[in-house]
């Protein structure tokens, strides 16, 4: 993907998924976030002009139809932070926001800047108060690997309720990480917030795995959940990732929600794992290899529960539910899980469901 140099441009399919992904998950961040909170920021530190050639809604846009969306349902005030270093299509994006009526409690500030001097500035500023920052979703969106740091990253899960959304461009990181400019490989170091990533350059092989999982390894550090979702191009090469790292159980759990909704069924293959040699399809039986998966978790455990399965299921795979609940017949089925359940009140558990309360055996 070539950086484009004009103020618009067209929209390619697999930014239409991400946008879905997005769309989809602010869709539940917005009214949960609101419910407890009396300020939440959304930060698009990548924000582009707010509009693709063809008219199509750009991230800004999305994310402000999210909100707006459930305006009713927002109680308190919703802080929006755009910036583009681009001055031209920074003007586009305040045209475009001009022409839309905004809810009293949005607050929506646009500013041309660089996401790394401006927010590195926001957080310095914070740091000096003593003040902790509101809640807050930070869209990281570069063409490339330039201006966006792992320091900022690191410095903002050091406050709580924070969660980040990254666009990592491996295919340009992968081609010019033996780039004979000092200052390129430099940047590249402080994408991943280490200098390891050349250790990854001396062997070609399995390199574009190595770099996703080296930047996987930098933001569990921080982050007790990260999530990624695989773009790949139309013949079959891998392009980015888009990882999600958050503290928050919920917030993991509705984001797996979003990328499992995005239709599987188009020109790419998008792909999700929480184990680094785990590679999750969508569109796949979902269930092959789930129902192993757990069996070999629990087998040892003699009893267990179902709430237990299923927070694991929901905390430490690319599952959902449903698909433990799937998973979960086939091997009751199958004679490799024996359950002993009743429901509160003691009604006798419904065949092929597996409640919190029920008593697992995976035999």
């Amino acid at each position: 993907m070539t950086t484009p140099k004009e103020t618009l441009w067209p929209m390619e399919p697999h930014t239409k998924a991400k946008h879905d992904i997005l769309r989809r998950y602010l869709q539940a961040w917005f009214p949960i976030l609101s419910r407890y909170n009396g300020r939440i920021v959304y930060i698009d530190g990548f924000s582009g002009p707010g509009s693709y050639s063809g008219g199509e809604p750009g991230s800004p846009i999305v994310a402000l139809d999210a909100a707006i969306e459930h305006r009713r349902a927002l109680k308190s005030e919703v802080v929006f932070w755009f910036m583009d270093e681009r001055a031209d299509r920074i003007e586009h994006l305040r045209t475009t926001l001009s022409r839309r009526e905004i809810p009293p409690q949005f607050r929506i500030h646009v500013e041309c800047g660089t996401f790394d001097r401006a927010f590195g500035s926001a957080l310095d500023a914070l740091d000096s108060m003593g003040s902790a920052i509101a809640p807050t979703f930070v869209f990281i969106d570069p063409f490339g690997f330039a201006g966006a740091p792992f320091k900022l990253v690191e410095r903002l899960f050091k406050h709580p309720k924070c969660e980040v959304f990254i666009t990592f461009m491996v295919d340009s990181i992968n081609r010019f990480i033996e780039h004979p400019n000092a200052e390129v490989v430099n940047r590249i170091n402080e994408m991943f917030g280490t200098s390891d990533a050349a250790d990854v350059a001396k062997t070609p092989e399995n390199r574009i795995d190595r770099l996703r999982m080296l930047y996987q390894r930098e933001l569990r550090k921080r982050a007790q959940f990260v999530r990624y979702f695989e773009m790949r191009t139309r013949d079959d090469r891998i392009q980015y990732y888009l990882f999600f790292a958050t503290k928050n159980e919920l917030g993991h759990l509705k984001m797996k929600e979003a990328m499992w909704r995005v239709d599987p069924d188009g020109a790419f293959r998008f792909s999700d794992a929480t184990d680094p040699a785990q590679l999750v399809l969508f569109g796949s039986n979902v269930c092959a290899g789930l129902g192993a998966d757990i069996r070999t978790r629990f087998r040892d455990a003699g009893e267990t529960s179902g709430a237990i399965v299923r927070r694991y299921v929901e905390n430490e795979t690319a599952y959902l539910k449903k698909h433990m609940t799937e998973a979960l017949k086939e091997e009751e089925k199958a004679g490799r899980l024996r359950v002993e359940a009743t429901k509160h009140g003691g009604q006798a558990r419904r065949k092929g469901t597996f409640p919190d309360d029920a008593r697992l055996v995976f035999l």
